[in-house]
């Protein structure tokens, strides 16, 4: 199959690369290169912009899409390699396909060996229609480029991957450099150098490529030719109302002005504030100076359109900023309470439908709308909902004012149903709706089926809902406090309200009720009660004075010493005598009353009680002054 090549990889780019810089004041993450980078990275940290152009490029290591072929011109040199095409129509009525030679001649059966290298598409074509009009009249000619010769060029400079590049002559810069995987994040944009030899042949301007693709052709590159992409000098930061904010690069050979690069960020948009446009400039001493201009008077005058300097900042201002914001308020019984933007002629059904409508249990005969006007008491207005949204009686929807709020009352005593919730380890968990005053505990597990074998019956939880308490600010002065800064009545108050922090339990002895049938174990459930059964772990949990509080995994026949063991033992301050077992049915026993474990069973260790040994001394000191004192009376008597 022929092939003609007409559209390269630079325009394939462009249309991703356009499609994800424009269409939204958000841009992509552009950088990819290390935090060393940061004069690129500096503006991005402070205001959130990116450096544009930068998400054209596929990342290092991203697979590349072969370069194979671009525009090709009437100026398009021929060399070693290319595939052309020739297309004799008329009375000749022939065909051939042949491939310039090493040496840069190409074959042609009814003409011979022609020389062709250097030559321009353009003037190969007029040769050669010379040379066939001595063998044939009436004829026409076509050539087309069906393959172009390949070139190897060299990248280097700031870009991710400098090297030499395999790329076509109908490659432009851009392909180049996307080759070795775009520009590093100080890398220029705008000044890409090309070298033959020791010349400078062509500076490039990427903007051009990424912003009027359309703009025209560009200079072809030879094999040999090597790409030098320098250091980015200056930069300035674009931001507001402008279709692209970002950070960009000013052309380093034809200095911009504020309007030229505010063109670059696509424009103004149509909320921008035309009055006053911010221009800040860094100073001599390394402060910032700013000026305000009018975005009409740079129209009209070019001469008051500053020329822009590294490290500007350009700042576009909203014009909705500029008008205080106006809200109305609905609170109550809607799918969507909250604020919503006041709009002129909006009336209370229009907040309500822009609200989500009516929950089943909005009240309709009465709703209020408080009027708030500044420095005075609000004015209550009272709104039959029934005749505004059923019977669309339009003189009695309200017509809004600013800071109006709506409020739709529940209906008095509403309530769709009565539910408690039961997880873990039951034989049908979830939801169940209960009858007030009459649904019992007991009877809610009889009829999820009772518990599973993996049940941890003593452990079990029945969780109720209650009002937060007002917050106790000693209990909360107390908690930053260490323990030894704390008086004993402050310490034992802490403790307490420790202990009693959310309690939300009810007192239940599950194993008791389900398995021993005790109903004076059994409760009345009430909405929203949580009903939780945990798995019986494999473990047995040990907490307090040991070196490794936790689970140790569950050993038949292991007496208590074996579990204590396993957790590091006592720590210093362990009072081993008093340790409890709290077995999973939820009885607490001396550890000497416990033969067995089984896995669930817990074991504390208690802390030594505290000890004032100064006071202790103290009084034993004292008492042994009294003796010594008595003794010495009664021997003075005896005597």
């Amino acid at each position: 199959m022929k092939r003609c090549f007409h559209i390269g990889t630079a325009a394939l780019f462009l249309a991703a690369g356009l499609a994800a810089q424009s269409g939204t004041k958000e841009l992509s993450p552009v950088l990819t290169q290390p935090a060393v980078e940061s004069a690129a990275e500096e503006g991005s940290l402070e205001t959130g912009l990116q450096p544009f152009g930068y998400s054209f490029f596929k990342p290092s290591g991203a697979e590349k899409l072969a370069v194979t072929a671009g525009a090709m011109t009437p100026e398009y040199q021929l060399g070693a390699g290319d595939r052309l095409a020739i297309y004799l129509g008329g009375k000749a009525q022939e065909t051939f396909e042949t491939v310039v030679s090493a040496d840069g001649q190409l074959f042609i059966p009814t003409l011979g060996v022609l020389p062709v290298q250097g030559l321009s598409f353009a003037e190969f074509k007029q040769q050669l229609q010379q040379k066939l009009q001595r063998l044939y009249t009436h004829f026409t000619l076509d050539v087309m480029l069906v393959e172009p010769k390949w070139i190897r060029v060299g990248v280097t400079g700031e870009v991710r991957m400098p090297g030499q590049y395999t790329i076509t002559a109908l490659s432009s810069v851009l392909d180049a450099v996307s080759q070795a995987d775009g520009p590093t994040a100080i890398g220029s944009l705008r000044d890409i150098q090309v070298f033959r030899g020791d010349s400078l042949v062509l500076q490039e301007d990427l903007y051009d490529y990424l912003l009027k693709p359309g703009a025209g052709v560009y200079g072809r590159l030879q094999s040999g030719d090597q790409i030098f992409v320098p250091v980015c000098r200056k930069r300035v930061q674009v931001r507001g109302e402008v279709h692209r904010p970002a950070i960009y690069e000013i052309n380093p050979h034809h200095p911009e002005t504020l309007t030229q690069i505010v063109a670059l960020a696509g424009g103004l948009t149509d909320d921008a504030y035309l009055e006053k446009l911010e221009h800040s400039r860094r100073d001599e001493r390394g402060g910032r100076r700013v000026r305000y201009l009018d975005w009409s008077a740079l129209q009209q005058n070019p001469d008051l359109d500053p020329m822009l300097q590294n490290e500007d900042r350009i700042q576009i201002f909203s014009r909705l900023d500029q008008t205080p914001k106006k809200i109305v308020t609905v609170f109550g019984e809607v799918n969507r309470p909250g604020e919503y933007e006041f709009e002129e002629n909006m009336r209370v059904s229009d907040l309500i439908y822009k609200a989500g409508y009516l929950n089943r249990s909005a009240y309709m005969l009465s709703a209020q709308v408080a009027r708030v006007e500044p420095m005075q008491s609000a004015q209550t207005i009272d709104i039959d909902l029934v005749a505004v949204l059923l019977r669309g009686e339009r003189e009695k929807d309200l017509l809004l004012d600013a800071d109006d709020q709506l409020f739709v009352r529940r209906i008095p005593g509403w309530r769709v149903g009565q539910n408690v919730e039961l997880r873990g380890e039951v034989k049908f968990p979830g939801l169940y709706p209960i009858v007030k005053d009459s649904s019992t505990l007991k009877m809610l597990l009889t009829e999820a089926g009772g518990f599973t074998d993996e049940a941890l019956v003593g452990e079990a939880k029945l969780i109720r809902k209650r009002e937060a308490v007002v917050e106790d600010k000693e209990f909360l002065r107390l908690k930053n406090m260490a323990r030894d800064e704390m008086s004993k009545l402050e310490y034992e108050y802490f403790v307490m309200k420790q202990n009693n922090a959310d309690i939300q339990e009810i007192v239940v002895d599950f194993y008791r009720l389900m398995v021993q049938n005790d109903r004076s174990q059994d409760v009345l459930l009430e909405d929203g009660d949580l009903i939780y059964v945990p798995q019986t772990p494999k473990v047995v949990m040990i907490s307090g004075r040991v070196s490794k509080p936790g689970g140790v995994v569950f050993k038949p026949n292991a007496n208590l010493e074996h579990y204590i063991r396993q957790a590091g033992g006592y720590t210093w301050d362990a009072d081993g005598r008093r340790t409890k077992v709290i077995k999973v049915t939820g009885e607490i026993c001396d550890d000497e009353e416990v033969r067995t474990f089984v896995p669930g069973d817990r074991i504390w260790v208690p802390r030594k009680a505290d000890h004032n040994y100064w006071q202790i001394f103290r009084d034993v000191m004292l008492v042994a002054g009294q003796i010594a004192t008595m003794y010495l009376v009664i021997h003075t008597a005896t005597d």
